[in-house]
């Protein structure tokens, strides 16, 4: 046999790139929490069929009515099974308008062709998104909103993928952000702005829960919706809390070249404020902490709580400057720049409370939890348990569920529907993206058995024998995600 070495054949010792190790990594994770919870769903199914079983003998139910329980049970959980391997695409979804674009993509508005839902489709380049290293933003990005279900933050409905693009679909808030309002306001009276940042606070709390840093708060991501109240979107620079202290090896992309466009274009506007709108990355809204070396925490998103309100009651942000590299200067010796104008005649309660948030970060408000900052005389006397009941200081004019007036125009550039080439054999997964896919109308639905046993537990005390299949109303449903 020839011991020459085959040409053909790689080297043992050829080192194996950082991009195919974490490739590798992402998708070692991916199947492992797949598992993890495939196993941990089953033990908790069959703990919750031993305590049906359990309450139906205590509620001396039929055979009959069991057998018509467990029947009833079993045809949900097969029904959300065949819910649960129907492939979604682009090809579900009619395109309406184009509503944003950004580095990797553009948003726009669309329908869903089988329920007639509208929805925001954010569309993004795979190719683009693994050449400038933005894997791990979009997966934070897709997990926050996978993860949260709550009035605060943009309800994610479907994440899928094609050979060339990733999606994210979302709900539609047609009044704009909270820039826009800027614009058109210029500058908030302090009740105004006692609203709108008591909501940001709630929102971002909401996103600490969920053990989420946002990273990149600014008006531009806190969205208005048809009844003026305001959601957190855009994560794409999130963290979670319970990684290690991030380095300056994860400092923000400032796009300059954007930044400019956009700056030229706040210029022209009837206002001419003075001031730059923000972009991703663009630091007019960045803690200081992000930019030294040290690790950070939660609090720097209360950095920019403060910030943002400064700008709602002074008319532009307090480090502000043409060229994001000197506004980058300014922030990291914010002590020298920082200043409230005493043209802007805050109250001395508000001028506090921005001054408590825009401080170093051992002393930062927030640093003791949301609680201390909602204390803040500034907030005195308002109810923040209803704050979702208030009507807003603006309520958008909406004419009808595709309105779009509150967003800038944009040109058609590319077509909506992918030109794929057509493949006899599966194409394989790319394992950058491994686990992408999402459905919230399946992924996220509650196990039916505990509604089951909730209802049953409900016609137990409040009858001794009810007819309980003419009776409970079950609804149930089991959650099979991928």
């Amino acid at each position: 046999m020839s011991n020459k070495p085959n040409p053909l054949r790689k080297s043992n010792k050829e080192p194996i790139s950082q991009n195919t190790l974490e490739r590798a990594q992402a998708a070692k994770e991916y199947i492992e929490r797949k598992f993890l919870r495939l196993k941990k769903m089953q033990e908790e199914k069959q703990e919750e069929w031993t305590t049906l079983r359990e309450r139906m003998n205590e509620m001396n139910l039929s055979n009959t009515d069991k057998q018509l329980i467990t029947q009833e049970i079993q045809h949900k959980e097969a029904e959300l099974l065949r819910k649960k391997r129907q492939k979604i695409s682009v090809f579900d979804f009619e395109p309406l308008a184009i509503i944003g674009k950004g580095a990797f993509g553009e948003v726009r508005l669309v329908r869903n062709t089988n329920t007639g839902e509208i929805a925001a489709m954010k569309k993004m380049s795979k190719s683009d998104l693994v050449f400038k290293n933005q894997i791990k933003h979009i997966r934070a990005e897709r997990d926050v909103m996978a993860l949260a279900n709550n009035p605060w933050v943009v309800q994610l409905k479907y994440s899928f993928q094609d050979e060339k693009y990733l999606y994210l679909v979302m709900e539609y808030l047609p009044g704009g952000d909270l820039m826009t309002l800027l614009i058109r306001k210029n500058v908030f009276t302090e009740e105004e702005a006692r609203f709108y940042i008591a909501e940001a606070i709630l929102a971002v709390d909401s996103t600490h829960k969920l053990n989420y840093i946002h990273r990149d708060l600014k008006p531009d991501n806190i969205l208005i919706d048809a009844t003026g109240h305001v959601k957190l979107t855009d994560f794409g620079l999130s963290k979670h809390i319970e990684i290690n202290p991030l380095t300056d090896r994860e400092t923000l992309d400032i796009d300059e070249v954007q930044y400019k466009k956009l700056m030229e274009k706040r210029a022209e506007s009837r206002r001419n404020r003075k001031l730059a709108y923000s972009t991703v990355g663009t630091p007019d809204y960045i803690a200081p902490e992000v930019f030294h070396k040290e690790g950070y925490c939660e609090t720097v998103d209360w950095w920019s709580i403060g910030v943002i309100l400064f700008e709602m009651v002074v008319g532009y942000p307090p480090f502000f400057s043409e060229e994001p590299a000197d506004t980058c200067q300014k922030i990291v010796s914010w002590q020298k720049h920082f200043t409230i104008p005493a043209e802007a005649r805050l109250s001395p309660a508000l001028s506090d409370f921005i001054r408590r948030l825009i401080a170093p970060s051992e002393t930062r408000l927030g640093n003791r939890g949301v609680e201390e900052i909602k204390r803040h005389p500034f907030f005195r006397g308002f109810d923040w348990d209803h704050i979702r009941e208030m009507t807003p200081p603006m309520v958008p004019n909406i004419e009808n569920e595709i309105d779009t007036s509150n967003f800038d125009k944009h040109e058609e550039t590319e077509p909506f529907y992918p030109n794929l080439p057509m493949r006899k054999k599966k194409a394989r997964q790319d394992p950058n993206f491994v686990g992408f896919t999402f459905k919230r109308d399946v992924d996220n639905q509650r196990l039916g058995l505990i509604s089951v046993l909730e209802e049953l537990e409900k016609i137990k005390a409040s009858r001794p024998r009810p007819a309980v299949t003419r009776e409970l109303n079950i609804n149930v449903s089991f959650d099979y995600s991928s």
